[in-house]
C-alpha cells in the first residue's frame, strides 16, 4: 500500500490501483487544489478542525459524487454547507472501492481555553486577554482510521490503549502534544514504521516542528519515515 504525504496530516493513499484521501485541510488548501484530486474513491475525515477540513476541498469533492466519510461532529459541522456525509461509528467497518476501514475512536488532545471569553487557541496567550488564566479543555470527537489493516491515521489523538497497529501517522506536536508524548503513543501502539505529521501550524516552536529532531529521540528500532509533501513510501 503506498502512502503519499501531503500538509499536516493529509495523506493519499493508493492500494489495487484505487486511491481515497484523508484530512483535506487548510494547509492542504493553501498549496493545492481537490481538483487535482478528483481521481480519489473516498475522502475520510477524523475530526472537525480547519486543518484537517477545508470546507471548500470538501464541497468540490462532494459536487463530484465522491463519497464523504467522517463521525456525526464532522456530519453536523457539514451539514450547515448542506454537504452530506456519510457517518461513520467506532469500529464498525466498511468498505469502498476495495479499501477496508475501521473507524476508531479515540480522544482528541487536549486544548487550550480562556477562562475569561472561553475562546479556544493552540498555544499561550489569550489573544483578547493575554493575562487570563489558561485552561486544558476536551477537543472535539475525533475518529482515527485503520486502513486496510495495514495503516492508522489517529487523527489529532495520542492516546489509544489496548489498540496497535504496525504503521502510523503520527503527530509531532499540538496544544498539548510534544515529542515524548508522541514517542510514548508509538509505544503504546506497538508500531513499527511511522511518518511523522501535523507540524505545518507555525505558531507551534520550531523545535517541535522538527521532524528531524523528532526522528532523533527514537526509544529502540521503529522506522521514522520523514516525507516532504507529495512524497511516498509503501507499507505493508
Amino acid at each position: 500500500m503506498k502512502l503519499i504525504k501531503y500538509p499536516q496530516s493529509c495523506f493519499v493513499i493508493e492500494s489495487g490501483g484505487k486511491k481515497i484521501i484523508i484530512d483535506p485541510g487548510s494547509f492542504f488548501a493553501e498549496k493545492f487544489s481537490a481538483r487535482d484530486f478528483l481521481d480519489v474513491s473516498a475522502v475520510l475525515l477524523t475530526h472537525q478542525h480547519m486543518d484537517h477540513l477545508d470546507t471548500k476541498s470538501i464541497k468540490m469533492f462532494a459536487e463530484n459524487n465522491i463519497p464523504i466519510y467522517g463521525n456525526s461532529d464532522v456530519a453536523a459541522k457539514l451539514s450547515a454547507d448542506r454537504i452530506k456525509i456519510n457517518e461513520v461509528k467506532n469500529r464498525v467497518k466498511f468498505s469502498v472501492a476495495g479499501f477496508q476501514f475501521e473507524p476508531v475512536d479515540l480522544p482528541h488532545c487536549q486544548i487550550l481555553s480562556c477562562k475569561v471569553c472561553g475562546r479556544k487557541f493552540p498555544v499561550k496567550p489569550c489573544p483578547d486577554h493575554p493575562k487570563a488564566e489558561i485552561v486544558f479543555v476536551a477537543g472535539p470527537p475525533n475518529t482515527g482510521f485503520l486502513i486496510n489493516g495495514v495503516f492508522f491515521h489517529p487523527g489529532d489523538g495520542v492516546e489509544l490503549a489496548g489498540f496497535t497497529a504496525k504503521n502510523a501517522g503520527i503527530p509531532i506536536v499540538g496544544p498539548t502534544i510534544d515529542h515524548e508524548r508522541a514517542w510514548k503513543f508509538v509505544k503504546s501502539l506497538e508500531a513499527k514504521i511511522i511518518i511523522p505529521m501535523h507540524y505545518d501550524f507555525t505558531v507551534f516552536p520550531a523545535e517541535l516542528r522538527d521532524t528531524q529532531r523528532f526522528a532523533k529521540l527514537n526509544p529502540g528500532k521503529v522506522d521514522v519515515r520523514i516525507l516532504k509533501n507529495g512524497e511516498s513510501t509503501e507499507v505493508e
